[in-house]
């Protein structure tokens, strides 16, 4: 009777794993709402482009744990992700949308999010140039895919690339495993430009 019941109760544990990607996606969030961002990079402070900013977050540390290629660096990049879009599906309930209408928009939204993963993975094992990375972040960060983007903007995307630069150069696969993200502060734009 006693293993009948183990059995139960082993479900109901947490895995340490989903901790960790909890833990991983809290410090995507505490960072990308940096007011900084919004202030002196010049993000809008709208949700489209804090959507983007924080999608952007999440895709740095999956993409370098991705890049780890273990079996629980793996796993630890698939908690993250089911993390973010368990949370994107709630923040669309806790916005009224019905349930029938939910799985459409996390269908939309989940295109959304794997075309910014697969552009930023490709940019980054390819080694593109700053300029490529500061366009296609100026197109999705400061602009709607179809808009066009400032001159302001771009400016403002490549001071914002630098800090993915040096955000990326600090993301180590020991602490990512660990549930711990070392963010670096972004310099203040007169500084980063």
């Amino acid at each position: 009777m006693a293993s009948f019941l183990d059995v139960f109760t082993g479900l109901f544990k947490p895995r340490p794993v989903k901790a960790t990607g909890d833990r991983l996606y809290a410090a995507c969030v505490s960072q990308a709402r940096l007011p900084r961002f919004y202030l002196d990079y010049g993000v809008a402070d709208e949700i489209g482009a804090r959507f983007e900013l924080l999608t952007l977050h999440v895709v740095m540390v999956v993409t370098r744990l991705k890049s780890e290629k273990t079996e629980q660096a793996d796993d630890t990049a698939q908690a993250l992700f089911d993390a973010f879009l368990l949370a994107l599906d709630d923040t669309l309930r806790e916005q009224g949308t019905g349930d029938l209408t939910v799985p459409k928009k996390m269908k939309t939204i989940g295109q959304v999010v794997y075309t910014r993963l697969a552009k930023w993975d490709e940019m980054w094992r390819e080694g593109a140039d700053g300029e490529a990375r500061g366009d296609y972040a100026a197109r999705t960060i400061y602009a709607g895919d179809d808009e066009e983007v400032s001159e302001a903007g771009r400016l403002k995307a490549g001071a914002l690339t630098d800090y993915i630069d040096n955000a990326r150069a600090g993301l180590t696969t020991a602490d990512l495993l660990a549930g711990r993200i070392g963010w670096p502060e972004p310099a203040a734009l007169d500084q980063a430009a």
